[in-house]
């Protein structure tokens, strides 16, 4: 071995070993100057032991070192001592109890407050945080599956220079001298590229390093960018800023192709607040009705009570129409279903002058959000209804067709790039892989070897935020902290602590440096560490939200933009992918399997068109359709989505990655390549069948209740929509047997229809939760998808402006349940609590009980899907949840490992009564709106006993006389839908 050894492939040969000629050849280099920096950088806590130049020291520090499974795993963070594993166990933890910490969900670098299960030692589930004052309780489905992200085996697990495996030691010291070089030279040519930031002590390093090197430039990328909120608000106000409406203070709502209800950083604290105010209209006699225009459908325009489909283009033009009927003007759409709409929103904004809403979402221009904001200005409601604070990303960062020119003009020398993707998702015509080679020095921070760290000459591996600490923004402003979960799995390093190395000369100590930028230089160091452990406790910092800004308007309106293709022509909308949002997370099988919440389709993307266009141009779904624009195309299957807009195409994006070995790779369509600019639409595109076809794997073959009444719908002021005569039917099965008086409880659920948006937090929790498989797309196809948990979408009404219901189905735990007559081994029964338990170890695989289910809720194992998982996967699932043999029957059974763990606890106590709220199910817990309710139908005080007396409340499906345990609450709907 030469002297001049390669460190990182001594690290390598360490970890494996040689055999005899591999030891042998270490006498050669013992007493290197090399060697023992190695051994200082990489153990120091032992460097002491290797002081001895003889081989018999060296054996020393090797003993030490493989008997503890390395030292690097107890001082490889280079002095942090908090995310360490323990030898003699702490007295808070008991073996095979769970604890939960507070921290956030980051969600393009918004943070949302989450509470993350763990057990020993070990993060299994993320949960709601309740006392967040933004989020107060929900998750979305990026957050519940970010524990799924923390294991994911596709995870960057290693320094890499140029495509090789290395070490941050050797970074460090390959950094050394350009370090000295920028500190003399200001920092001219260095560039930083970084996502949207919203945290406060991350913008504190950032500025650090600005100040230290002048010179530097900060550039910003983000695959759903929100400058057009900003924009908006600039051209407005005059400065860029959040918008947030006060739904509680609201009597109308009119969504300009909005999306507070779609998933996105808002979705959670958004969505509980809609809600919340819909039900307080519907207790005082009326209710909060929404008026929803949109060029394709979202949850959104999905859940509004008067809906329409208009392009873009109708979309700017119906902000004017309304801002000029309140203003006292005249309106150009006047006729048809536009006029209709229109003529309804404008009354119903009129009505609640001071207390309407109007809003718009990312998608649209800012010209049509600067609309938007003087017509609630015009209306009385900014200020009362719609408030407005400070953006919460830290602006002033260049965009990256900035950073684009300044590498062609040569201006840049070295470009580092934090948690950033932009050869994926960089505009098209910027062509950002070119440019990458012209920089002669490229260092990329991911949590994937995606496709940008190809080009880079050193890729870092990021920690996830389970793993790290840090802290972050959510939409209103409060800052929530973010504390490590377990040790990083892969060496990973925070983005501040990566930063630190430009400031500091080495990566800093992630939690040293968030006490440090909260604790300020004057604080009295015992009431602050007071302070820190109490926010750490919450998971965020008390009144932190950001202070609501007067605003006046100034100029005036913006000019309407000249039509840029004739009216008939295509023009193609960009949206985020429903489950897989921009394709950061698109590695997540999870997510891939999610069915999206409108068409039911998984593990890829498709082009969704309007029945009218499909019907003019003879495309059936599954027909692979070109489309074309400004000399780029993509190709996908069709899919004729209801209440598209006549002549829009959706595409959405996230896939179409091109990252070898990993799970995303070659799904679906890049449409990046058609959006060229970045924009959120594209105006005169062509469209025509390729002559394939491939029909999308999708979870719900029928869109249509078939005429059935599986949703309900309660006009206000109209006869109930509810039942109970199905609970006092003859049992059509056997018959009813005389109430056990030992009985204590009856576990039994509720869903309000009302309040189920349809975005899937809940499937994925009970994934997440009962450890249920991702079985493929070739599965799905065959129909056997396994959630345990299904959200239903039905359309009534025509199909260019249907009215859209969700209904989520998981096991209706039937009283006089038919999978128990069926079953030959009794696999299926019933306990004392009235829970429908499935008996794994007992099933043999019949499957009689799925044929006698009328709910199609049981699943069954025709595979061994979960036998192949990564060691590092398997470690993400929940221990108290049977891991499923092939050939076996599983199904919801109310999360009855929670029902046990609340019944030990009563056991405890003398038996006490299990207090109304103490079990959640998972569903329930994730659920945004809270839109499930699940307790003791035996306690008549329980909110779920209450649930049951609403006049909404039916059984699916009671005319079976199933008796089930699961009802639902009707939908609500104004009492008369005329626009």
């Amino acid at each position: 071995m030469r002297a001049d050894l390669d460190l990182a492939a001594l690290r390598a040969r360490l970890a494996g070993g040689d055999g005899p000629a591999f030891w042998r050849s270490l006498d050669a280099v013992a007493d290197t100057p090399e060697f023992r920096a190695y051994i200082a950088e990489e153990f120091p806590a032992a460097a002491r032991l290797a002081a001895a130049p003889e081989r018999r020291g060296f054996l020393k520090l090797m003993a030490a070192s493989f008997a503890l499974a390395g030292l690097s795993a107890c001082d490889g963070f280079d002095g942090r001592r908090h995310e360490l594993p323990y030898v003699n166990q702490p007295e808070r933890i008991l073996p095979g109890a769970s604890l939960s910490y507070a921290s956030c969900a980051v969600f393009d670098g918004f943070a949302n407050g989450v509470l993350v299960t763990t057990r020993n030692g070990r993060p299994l589930k993320i949960e709601g945080n309740p006392d967040h004052p933004w989020t107060r309780g929900g998750t979305d489905v990026l957050g519940q599956a970010s524990i799924l992200g923390l294991y994911d085996p596709f995870r960057s697990q290693a320094v890499q220079h140029l495509g090789r495996p290395s070490s941050w030691a050797a970074f460090r010291g390959a950094m050394a001298g350009f370090l000295a070089a920028w500190r003399e030279s200001g920092g001219r040519g260095l560039a930083l590229l970084t996502g949207p930031i919203t945290s406060p002590a991350l913008a504190a390093e950032i500025a650090r390093i600005r100040a230290a090197y002048p010179g530097l430039r900060w550039f910003s990328s983000a695959g759903v960018p929100r400058d057009t909120l900003y924009e908006g608000a600039r051209q407005a106000y005059g400065r860029p800023l959040e918008t947030l409406p006060r739904f509680e203070r609201a009597r109308a709502i009119v969504s300009l192709d909005g999306d507070f209800l779609d998933l996105g950083p808002g979705q959670v604290g958004l969505s509980r607040r809609w809600i919340e105010a819909r039900r307080a209209a519907h207790a005082a006699g009326g209710l909060l009705p929404m008026h929803a225009a949109a060029p394709t459908p979202s949850l959104t325009s999905a859940k509004a009570d008067h809906a329409v489909a208009a392009g873009n283009a109708e979309i700017a033009q119906l902000a004017r129409d309304l801002l000029s009927l309140q203003e006292g003007g005249s309106a150009t759409l006047a006729d048809g279903p536009l006029g209709a709409w229109l003529k309804g929103a404008a009354g119903a904004l009129a009505a609640a002058r001071g207390a309407g809403i109007v809003t718009a979402g990312l998608a649209q221009p800012a010209e049509v959000h600067a609309l938007v904001h003087r017509l609630n200005g015009a209306l009385g409601n900014t200020g009362a209804s719609v408030v407005h604070v400070g953006a919460v990303p830290l602006l002033g960062a260049e965009p990256v067709p900035a950073l684009a020119e300044a590498i062609g003009r040569g201006e840049v020398q070295a470009l580092f790039m934090l948690g950033v993707n932009p050869v994926y998702d960089a505009p098209a015509r910027l062509d950002f892989g070119k440019s990458l080679a012209r920089v002669p020095l490229k260092i990329h921070a991911g949590l994937y070897a995606d496709e940008t760290a190809a080009y880079a000459d050193w890729h870092l591996p990021l920690a996830h935020p389970l793993e790290a600490w840090g802290d972050g923004r959510a939409l209103d402003g409060t800052v929530g902290l973010i504390q490590p979960m377990i040790a990083p799995l892969y060496e990973g390093r925070a983005a501040h602590e990566i930063l630190a190395l430009l400031d500091r000369g080495e990566p800093g100590d992630g939690r040293a440096l968030l006490r440090d930028h909260w604790r300020g230089p004057d604080q009295d160091d015992t009431a602050f560490e007071a302070r820190f452990s109490e926010a750490l406790r919450l998971g965020f910092l008390p009144d932190s939200a950001l202070p609501v800004e007067n605003v006046a308007l100034t100029g005036s309106a913006p000019a309407p933009a000249q039509p840029s293709a004739p009216g008939d022509a295509i023009e193609v909308v960009f949206r985020p992918d429903p489950t897989i949002w921009d394709g950061s997370v698109a590695d997540l099988g999870w997510l891939q399997e999610l069915p999206k919440p409108l068409t039911k389709v998984v593990w890829e993307n498709v082009v969704a068109l309007s029945p009218v266009l499909a019907g003019r141009l003879a495309i059936t779904t599954g027909d692979i359709l070109r489309v074309e624009a400004a000399g780029a195309a993509v190709e996908g299957p069709a899919w004729v989505l209801p209440g598209q807009a006549e002549t829009t195409v959706t595409l959405t994006l996230g896939y179409g990655r091109a990252v070898p070995d990993h799970l995303s790779n070659g799904l679906g369509y890049d449409a990046t390549r058609l959006r060229a600019d970045g924009g959120w639409s594209l105006a005169g595109a062509t469209l025509r069948k390729t002559g394939a076809r491939r029909a999308p794997a999708t979870t719900q073959d029928l869109g249509t209740m078939q005429g059935h009444d599986f949703v309900r719908v309660q006009n206000v002021g109209a006869p109930p929509a509810g039942e109970t005569d199905s609970f006092r039917l003859a049992s059509f099965y056997r018959a009813p047997e005389a109430a056990d008086p030992g009985h204590e409880r009856a576990w039994g659920m509720v869903i309000d229809l009302d309040a189920c948006i349809g975005c899937n937090a809940c499937v994925t929790a009970c994934q997440a939760e009962n450890n249920i498989p991702v079985v493929g797309r070739e599965e799905v196809e065959r129909g056997r998808w396994m959630g345990w948990i299904r959200v239903d979408r039905y359309y009534a009404g025509g199909l260019d402006a249907p009215d859209t219901h969700f209904q989520p189905v998981p096991c209706m735990h039937c009283e006089q349940a038919p999978c128990e007559v069926g079953c030959p081994v009794e696999a299926t029964v019933h306990d004392s609590e009235g829970l429908n338990l499935q008996v794994y170890n007992r099933c043999v695989g019949t499957r009689t009980c799925q044929s006698y289910c009328p709910y199609k809720v049981r699943r069954f194992n025709y595979l061994d899907y979960t036998g192949a998982m990564a060691p590092v996967e398997q470690q993400q699932r929940n221990p108290e949840v049977t891991v499923r043999a092939r050939g076996v029957m599983e199904k919801c059974t109310y999360c009855v490992q929670r029902i046990a763990a609340a019944r030990i606890d009563s056991a405890k106590d003398a038996h006490a009564p299990i207090p109304d709220g103490t079990v959640e199910t998972s569903c329930q817990n994730a659920c945004p709106t809270r839109a499930i309710i699940f307790g003791d139908l035996s306690d008549p005080g329980s909110r779920v006993s209450a649930a049951r007396q609403d006049p909404r409340n039916y059984a699916l499906l009671g005319e079976l006389n199933t008796r089930p345990r699961t009802t639902y609450l009707a939908s609500l709907a104004p009492a008369a839908k005329d626009g």
